[in-house]
């Protein structure tokens, strides 16, 4: 976080360096000010933004590629390759549970 930043939060800059390091946790009423200064949602501020929380969890750019790729359907077409993908799943969970 910005230097500056601490001063809207008004939490102190050593308490922010903890936050930003993982070493404590702040209240909801700071996070919500955390995120208002750095001009995200509190989500955003939680949990990442959507690509980057994709990119970290799907090590297969090909496969992230294609799912990136899938948002930009017309909704009955990404109901398809969900229903595609859940069914190939069942499919390889049952061969798992029979091996």
């Amino acid at each position: 976080m910005q230097i500056g930043a601490y001063g809207k939060i008004g939490v102190h800059v050593t308490n922010l360096s903890k936050y930003e390091r993982n070493i404590s946790v702040p209240s909801l009423e700071i996070a919500e000010k955390m995120a208002d200064a750095l001009e995200m949602s509190l989500d955003e501020l939680v949990y990442g933004q959507q690509n980057e929380k994709a990119r970290i969890r799907i090590a297969d750019n090909e496969l992230l590629n294609l799912f990136n790729k899938t948002q930009d359907l017309p909704d009955d077409q990404k109901k398809t390759v969900k229903d595609l993908l859940s069914a190939f799943l069942l499919k390889s969970n049952l061969r798992q549970q029979f091996i």
